[in-house]
């Protein structure tokens, strides 16, 4: 059997969304094109995993991914029950096809078509043109494209917008994503006819497939274009203003719907995934989800009580200091603080008692008498 989506991102099939998105994660850093330039192998990786996440992470298609190998399993375990028509041919195996190498490429198969076609409710599987003489590939969708950006402390509490430039592949103006040089760079598929596709044989069975030579287009490039080089994409410059949502925290992603690279034969492009890094604003800081600062209060009035000015996102505003405050109480400035979903959260003053160093005799002096009062008074 063909590699599982599970399998290929290295996740159990009980795995949650945030663990399939962690490992898809891991894995596109790995094995992007932009860090294996010329590695073939790793391009094929990254598409690999680009699809299993596309299945997995869409809970609709994995449930009806589960559904389908599952099915497969159960007949995987009764190839008897494949093997009694024809000829009587027992311990019948898809090998036998020619054409397929186990249950998951028929399953590659019917999924690929099944995503195009529906034909009942919502989640219905249609089977109904599994063996037709129509099913010429359709156009693939693009891969998506995931690069960081740096924004401010204060755009990532407040929100704001990001401007960006990066390339990304978009269809080649030259042969409009056909890969075939205008005026008679394409053919028809000597192998399938141009239909797309091959009928194959065996044992009682017939079974059509995607014809391996045109990969089921129909069409071979006889002359690749000149600009592209047959790829049908090329590289080109993209200027994007992003919005960034307030409350938005250090390594989460914004994803962009078909900003990522051209889909080849005419699909839809892929995504653009913006890694989010926020750059550090020494006035404040993340503790527990909590946005966090600090201010510095003399010892007189933390004894005696008074206000002090406090930075926030939004200016300085005065915070009351009650008599007695010890160092490291918590205060909290309700509205003040991270913002997300149309609201802002609070923001948490940490004080911090500035103990005096140097005394003159004068003070010293007092500061005994103090002493000595409290002591007295049994504090």
């Amino acid at each position: 059997m063909s590699e599982s989506f599970y399998n290929i991102l290295g996740v159990s099939e009980s795995a949650s969304q945030e663990e399939i998105k962690r490992a898809y994660r891991q894995l596109a850093k790995k094995y992007h094109p932009d860090k294996n330039r010329g590695n073939k192998r790793a391009e094929e990786r990254f598409k690999q995993i680009s699809e299993a996440y596309n299945v997995l992470s869409d809970p609709a298609k994995r449930a009806q991914y589960d559904e389908m190998r599952r099915g497969f399993r159960r007949g995987a375990g009764a190839t008897h029950a494949w093997g009694t028509t024809g000829g009587g041919a027992q311990g019948f195996s898809f090998e036998d096809l020619g054409g397929f190498s186990g249950f998951q490429d028929v399953f590659e198969e019917i999924f690929r078509r099944s995503q195009s076609r529906r034909t009942r409710a919502a989640g219905d599987w249609d089977f109904s043109s599994f063996g037709e003489d129509d099913t010429r590939s359709e156009g693939e969708r693009g891969a998506d494209l995931e690069i960081s950006i740096s924004i401010p402390f204060a755009t990532a509490m407040q929100g704001g917008h990001h401007r960006l430039r990066y390339n990304r592949p978009v269809v080649c103006s030259n042969c409009r994503g056909s890969g075939g040089q205008p005026g008679g760079g394409i053919s028809d598929c000597v192998e399938c006819g141009g239909r797309g596709t091959v009928v194959v044989s065996r044992g009682g069975f017939t079974v059509q497939r995607l014809c391996r030579r045109c990969g089921g287009r129909g069409r071979v490039i006889t002359r690749p274009c000149v600009v592209c080089a047959g790829a049908g994409t090329v590289q080109k410059e993209r200027t994007l203003t992003v919005k960034i949502p307030a409350g938005i925290r250090d390594g989460q992603t914004i994803r962009l719907a078909g900003e990522g690279a051209a889909g080849p034969r005419d699909g839809t492009a892929g995504d653009l995934l913006l890694r989010v890094h926020v750059e550090p604003d020494p006035r404040f800081r993340i503790e527990d989800g909590l946005l966090v600062t600090d201010v510095t209060i003399p010892l007189e009035m933390a004894v005696l009580g008074g206000t002090a000015s406090v930075d926030t996102p939004d200016g300085q505003v005065q915070l009351r200091i009650p008599a007695g405050t010890q160092s490291d109480t918590m205060f909290r400035l309700k509205g003040r603080g991270l913002g997300g979903r149309g609201e802002h959260g609070d923001l948490h003053v940490r004080v911090r008692v500035d103990i005096p160093r140097r005394l003159t005799a004068r003070q010293r002096e007092m500061f005994e008498a103090f002493a000595r009062e409290m002591k007295t008074a049994g504090r």
